[in-house]
């Protein structure tokens, strides 16, 4: 699923390069192939697991609904088309880059990227052939029908790892029954008591932990060691090795709180180890659970019967370079290392799961502790600053009041002044006027002294 394919679900695709480098009748032919290929694969979960479900026990059942021969095959029918598949994609992939390296504007930029093309194509077809080797792993005819070519360059680059067989467990365990070895130890090889681990599964009615995010280091060790012989973990021999001494170390791997190890109070004289395989148990008829969480089978002796001074246990030691050497190794008297085991001592007995999710606890305590620290600062900072706005906006509130005030006096001032105009314009006025009239009488006196002259 590329981000043009997410876009287009989410409805966030752009529609103007669309309309422009493909046709709605296109991109509706590709919608509808997708929603066939995904109607086809809920189609083939619902067939070949049989999935059904129950209404009065609300509950999903489900099992394997084709046999070991079909399934073979299919691996035969599908493996070599979808190599060719492959091979018609790689090539098409390599011709259109090869195009758009042809149009390159200019001869140097041209030829610079058809080198660059011709490296890479030939890096990604020979990656391809030698992948091809693991790829047909899971159908061996298919296999054999490779190019003998193919094989050999495959054994030559196989120590880089470049190639390999897809998903990091390809070929699940457990289908059978998981393996898990046990060990027992005993005192005078009659009575023998189980060692039980404390995330493994061993005892049946010990429920599955939760352990997570802590990755135990045994216990996972355990498991990949029942996939097969003894010898092909030779640490195993080693650890039986220091159970039979007693090594506290050890012991804690096993068993954190030492009280619940069986043999806290003195060594076991006696070891062995057996294989089992394990399933979880199912509900009863009527819905109900089982008290135990497991069922159990037994497989196969996986270790034989060791103690110490035991031929067998002093040969494997000597063969897998285990046995104690001298002189021991030098115990540092840093101040890191002084620290480091004065911290082992205090967590001693301490699950690791609960100690790992109490420092992510005590992380995220801190890290709330320092964004409300931070906070607060950052509002003892901005209080001054408030405060200075304060006293400017109430300087500056004080100064628009004093101008208000010097405002409203230039406004009585100037209506006074109006007024003092209006009462003087008025007396000018009159005093116009009474000067108009002196002046008619005048001028009538005059013209009656004219006409009697």
């Amino acid at each position: 699923l590329d981000d043009q394919h997410v876009r287009f679900w989410l409805c966030k695709t752009d529609r103007v390069e669309v309309e422009k480098n493909v046709s709605k009748l296109l991109s509706w032919l590709s919608f509808l192939l997708e929603l066939a290929v995904w109607s086809l694969l809920i189609f083939g979960t619902i067939s070949c697991f049989d999935l059904q479900y129950d209404k009065t026990k609300n509950v999903v059942s489900s099992h394997t609904a084709y046999t070991y021969h079909q399934f073979n095959q299919f691996l035969k029918t599908v493996t070599i088309p979808c190599v060719w598949i492959g091979v018609l994609s790689l090539t098409w992939e390599m011709i259109t880059s090869m195009f758009r390296c042809a149009c390159v504007s200019g001869f140097l930029r041209r030829f610079w990227g058809m080198v660059q093309w011709s490296v890479f194509a030939a890096a990604s077809a020979s990656l391809f052939a030698v992948s091809l080797v693991p790829f047909t792993f899971i159908e061996y005819d298919s296999n054999a029908r490779l190019w003998p070519g193919v094989r050999q360059a495959f054994e030559v680059v196989d120590r880089y790892q470049l190639v390999n067989s897809y998903g990091l467990f390809r070929r699940m365990t457990g289908v059978g029954g998981r393996p898990e070895v046990i060990i027992e130890g005993s005192n005078d090889a009659v009575t023998w008591t189980e060692i039980e681990f404390m995330y493994k599964p061993g005892n049946l009615s010990a429920p599955p932990p939760v352990v997570t995010p802590h990755q135990p280091r045994l216990d996972w060790q355990m498991w990949f060691a029942a996939l097969g012989p003894h010898t092909q973990a030779p640490w195993f021999t080693s650890l039986m090795y220091r159970l039979l001494q007693g090594k506290r170390d050890v012991i804690e791997l096993i068993q954190t709180d030492v009280s619940r190890y069986p043999f806290h109070q003195q060594p076991p004289a006696y070891l062995r180890a057996h294989r089992y395989r394990y399933w979880f148990t199912e509900p009863k008829a009527d819905g109900s659970y089982p008290q135990r969480w497991w069922r159990r089978v037994y497989d196969e002796e996986f270790y034989p019967i060791v103690h110490l001074g035991n031929t067998f246990l002093d040969s494997m030691l000597n063969q897998y370079g285990l046995k104690d050497k001298s002189p021991p190794r030098r115990v540092s008297n840093t101040t890191v290392a002084q620290m480091v085991r004065w911290f082992r001592s205090q967590v001693r007995g301490v699950p690791a799961p609960m100690l790992i999710w109490t420092l992510i606890a005590c992380s995220a305590t801190f890290s709330l502790i320092q964004v409300l620290l931070n906070k607060t600062k950052r509002a003892r900072q901005t209080m001054p600053a408030c405060n200075v706005s304060e006293k400017a906006s109430n300087h500056t509130d004080a100064v628009a009041d004093s101008c208000s005030d010097l405002r409203e006096e230039t406004r009585e001032q100037q209506t006074e002044e109006e007024e003092e105009d209006g009462t003087k314009s008025e007396e000018e006025v009159e005093k116009s006027d009474g000067d108009e009239d002196r002046e008619e009488d005048r001028m009538e006196k005059e013209d009656i002294f004219d006409e009697s002259f």
